[in-house]
């Protein structure tokens, strides 16, 4: 364990700057995602309204990433973080003013803020994260990466956490003009970056995204995460909106209880996330693989148990193994991309996470014949089996040895 590296992240100022860049969008996020649940429900009474917001935002996210899977390698990475986060900033503040004139906010601008989100949300991912990585000595790229997606794990608190006061002593408007300001900030930070050079690129979109998917193809570890990565969006993300149903069904506790034992997951979160950044993991790859697989089987766990104990416990482990999983992610993929490819790989990275879409539907396909510990009982089994499936695609292409590389 090597706390003196964070000191030495730290002292580079360009990861510093593109870091808070990162975190304010986040918090952005994060916030809205609360903002928008509770304008949506006060607006229709309906709380599937408040899933379609999510669905929409996680269909931006795949969006963008098929879009920059073809031009990611013909395109200037800061113009693009640029142009996305002015993008958000300014319909922000239009919806703002819009509702200033006494115009109420409906559902519609809703769902367009909320793809515009999502988009940014990949942009972010694809092009300011691996800009962030760049801005460090190759010694220091994994834990600088970690730290960013531990940035991340905390604004899942701090958003909330904001929507919360601001919604006690303000209104919802305010609350829009809180997202443009965080947006603007960000864009304010990434803009006293240098501009990365354009890489000089002879193939046209189609030979671009065929050199990535062959990229993909041909190493173990691109093939496995990027394949994995379904599984965890589809059978394991969705679980986070089910920690708090769960609780309820199987213990009943009281509203203060039901808040302070879901936040578990996002405590174990920073504790994974902290871990992570300052221990040094060699075997990244099986490494990256018995997390996925920690995640599946403490939802089981947590499904199955019926103590308090072992559930709150079950759920700090998701939590940490979330975290631990999200970290190796990104540093695989970076690390393993060539330079010119690497924004474009990590397109092709948020398009599986984008298919997170197609898992709320699976919740909400169940939740007429099954119970919430059931429907969890047959998420972890799904995702253990079609993750199993990808492992032995993946086996039968590469010797095992390929899967304990440094």
């Amino acid at each position: 364990m090597n706390i003196g590296v964070l000191f030495e992240i730290w002292r580079t100022k360009a990861f510093t700057i593109l870091f808070l860049a990162g975190f304010l969008t986040s918090v952005a996020r994060w916030f809205e995602v609360f903002l928008f649940s509770v304008i949506a429900w006060k607006l229709t009474g309906n709380s599937s309204i408040a899933a379609l917001l999510i669905m929409l935002r996680l269909l931006g996210v795949a969006a963008t990433g098929v879009t920059f899977s073809f031009a990611g390698a013909f395109v200037v990475r800061k113009k693009v973080v640029l142009g996305a986060s002015l993008i958000c900033s300014l319909c922000s503040l239009l919806v703002f003013v819009y509702s200033q004139t006494g115009s109420n906010i409906n559902v519609f601008l809703l769902g367009l803020l909320s793809t515009l989100s999502g988009s940014l949300w990949s942009i972010d991912f694809s092009f300011r994260r691996p800009m962030l990585a760049d801005a460090l000595p190759k010694d220091l790229i994994s834990a600088g990466v970690s730290l960013d997606v531990l940035s991340s794990h905390a604004t899942r608190i701090l958003g909330p956490l904001f929507g919360g006061i601001i919604l006690t002593y303000f209104d919802l408007n305010v609350g829009v003009f809180f997202l443009f300001l965080l947006y603007i900030l960000s864009v304010f930070l990434v803009s006293t970056q240098k501009g990365d050079a354009l890489t000089t690129n002879t193939n046209s979109y189609t030979q671009s995204l065929l050199k990535v998917i062959g990229q993909t193809r041909d190493n173990v570890n691109l093939l496995s995460v990027i394949s994995l990565t379904f599984v965890f969006n589809i059978f394991a993300l969705p679980f986070i909106a089910l920690i708090s149903l769960l609780l309820i069904e199987k213990f009943n506790p009281n509203d203060f209880y039901i808040g302070m034992f879901t936040s578990l997951e996002g405590i174990g979160a920073l504790l994974g996330g902290t871990a992570i950044t300052v221990i040094t993991i060699n075997r990244k790859l099986i490494s990256f693989i018995s997390f996925l697989a920690i995640i599946l089987l403490s939802i089981s766990l947590s499904a199955s148990s019926n103590s308090i104990f072992m559930y709150l416990f079950s759920i700090l482990i998701f939590g940490m193994a979330t975290a631990c999983y999200s970290a190796l992610q990104s540093t695989i993929i970076y690390i393993n991309s060539i330079p010119e490819l690497r924004s474009s790989t990590f397109s092709l990275l948020t398009i599986a996470i984008g298919c997170g879409a197609f898992g709320s539907l699976n919740i909400y396909l169940m939740s007429d014949f099954f119970t919430t510990e059931e429907i969890s009982n047959i998420m972890a089994f799904e995702g253990l089996l079609v993750g199993l499936f990808f492992i032995i695609i993946a086996l039968v292409r590469f010797p095992v040895p390929k899967f304990f590389e440094k």
